[in-house]
């Protein structure tokens, strides 16, 4: 008898499991690919603008394709002044003419065949005055900084404190591209800070009175490309600066969206919400805005 229940209870497990069996097929509309934009422009430096398709994520061995058939102009809103961009080849389109200036506002007009008009507008702010820079060193590996920024307006900055020698020179190339930007102040993550603005800053009382900031930044180590202060180049002197970027609201926020996105886990896991990269392309995908940058070595 418990052997013929058991089997009954077997027999109803399984036609339990078999019943609930159904089979969905996934219907979505024919994918076109967006427009995507990369370009962040610099005061004195040519104008740069990548332009690829984005990919479908969802079909196997889709690919980023360059684009190399648009027509690619920014526009100077102050007086008009349009500049026009050549393809230079793998979609990266190019002008040494008219270079940005700092604190002029600049819209990016992209033509692509079957494509509403890209757009975007951004500027490139003035340099910060910087007024005041002075270092302690709290202990061997330590050196506690501080500086002030003085400035009329609210302005964006992203900062970090670098190294260098004559074997690890300050990296001065310029290539327009927002990941290699972000990057290259990633590599110094344990030392980068940032602030915007500063006139709403309750933690200095100096900021609502024109502006002034004043911060410390600890542990300025390791941060040399390989050189520590404890294993300086043979070659020669390391030396150490403060790097400052004053940014665009655009390009700011851009930095800040990727902050949080590279710290997120399990982007491709239905259980997490990966935070949206800023965007300020309208009719497309990506980033287009301006910073300028100044080193003030730290001694």
């Amino acid at each position: 008898m418990p052997s013929s229940k058991y089997s009954v209870f077997l027999l109803f497990a399984l036609l339990t499991l078999t019943a609930c069996e159904e089979e969905f097929l996934l219907l979505r509309p024919g994918f076109k690919p967006s427009v995507v934009v990369n370009s962040i422009f610099k005061a004195g430096k040519p104008w740069t603008v990548n332009l690829t398709y984005s990919k479908d994520i969802l079909t196997s061995g889709s690919e980023i394709l360059a684009i190399t058939n648009a027509e690619v102009s920014v526009i100077e809103k102050n007086n008009g002044r349009e500049i026009i961009l050549k393809h230079v080849g793998n979609g990266l389109y190019q002008s040494d003419i008219y270079p940005p200036l700092p604190d002029k506002t600049y819209e990016l007009n992209v033509y692509v065949p079957g494509y509403e008009v890209v757009k975007a507008i951004s500027n490139a702010p003035k340099k910060a005055n910087v007024v005041s820079i002075f270092s302690d060193i709290v202990d061997q590996n330590t050196t506690k900084v501080n500086f002030e920024i003085k400035d009329n307006i609210n302005n964006y900055y992203i900062w970090n404190f670098i190294s260098t020698n004559p074997k690890n020179p300050i990296d001065s190339n310029f290539t327009g591209n927002p990941k290699e930007l972000v990057s290259s102040i990633f590599k110094y993550k344990n030392i980068s800070g940032y602030l915007n603005n500063l006139s709403s800053l309750n933690e200095n009382d100096a900021a609502s009175q024109g502006g002034i900031f004043s911060s410390n930044i600890i542990d300025i180590k390791n941060n040399s490309g390989g050189q520590t202060e404890n294993n300086p180049d043979e070659t020669g002197i390391t030396k150490r600066y403060l790097r400052l970027l004053t940014t665009s609201k655009d390009l700011y926020n851009y930095y800040k969206t990727v902050e949080k996105f590279t710290a997120a886990d399990n982007h491709n896991s239905s259980f997490s919400h990966s935070p949206e990269i800023y965007s300020n392309i309208k009719n497309g995908l990506g980033i287009f805005a301006g910073y300028t940058e100044e080193f003030k070595e730290v001694k």
